[in-house]
């Protein structure tokens, strides 16, 4: 079966939205590993992309830099399609 495109951005921001959800809710509620390990892939590309970001706006973008946004960026899609496999049962992520 054919996985369909997900924007990074898009996914990112989800993530960010399903913790604050987590965070916020009523009662004091732990996360649970694997979204626990899913948002830290996502905190890593997130550092790595305003890294590379912030270089890009002075043109002083390294390979190194650039190299790590994308293995991040790629690390965290992974996982996220992982998770949404596992736990929401959406294979079309």
């Amino acid at each position: 079966m054919e996985q369909r495109r997900i924007d990074a951005d898009a996914a990112l921001q989800e993530v960010l939205n399903a913790w604050g959800v987590i965070r916020t809710g009523p009662g004091p509620q732990s996360l649970n590993p694997d979204f626990s390990a899913l948002f830290d892939k996502m905190q890593a590309y997130r550092t790595a992309k305003s890294l590379a970001n912030n270089r890009r706006e002075h043109n002083k973008l390294t390979e190194q830099a650039a190299a790590q946004e994308q293995t991040t960026k790629q690390e965290f899609m992974a996982a996220y399609r992982a998770f949404y496999a596992k736990h929401v049962n959406r294979t079309d992520r």
